[in-house]
């Protein structure tokens, strides 16, 4: 297989590139959008800044708002807002 660059890679597979951190927050939302989802669009999720085991696994909220703009920016989450909150639905 000739040399790839990361940025070839990360066209196949978003995830790859991204920092560490971001990945866990990824995974961290996958499980978490569960217990935050929407009960008209179960794919659809308000973020908890606030959640304590979000911080207990070393996340701050700057953490949080870092890694959303990077997975925004790597188009693995979208954001909408809503009436009173926004709402994220991963990709």
């Amino acid at each position: 297989m000739p040399n790839q660059s990361v940025q070839s890679f990360a066209e196949i597979n978003p995830l790859v590139g991204l920092p560490p951190k971001t990945l866990r927050l990824y995974n961290a939302l996958e499980i978490f959008k569960k217990k935050y989802c929407s009960s008209d669009n179960p794919d659809w999720f308000r973020m908890p800044h606030r959640d304590p085991l979000l911080q207990k696994i070393g996340f701050s909220e700057r953490d949080i708002e870092n890694g959303i703009q990077e997975l925004v920016q790597a188009d693995l989450l979208e954001i909408q807002e809503g009436q009173d909150a926004r709402w994220y639905c991963l990709k």
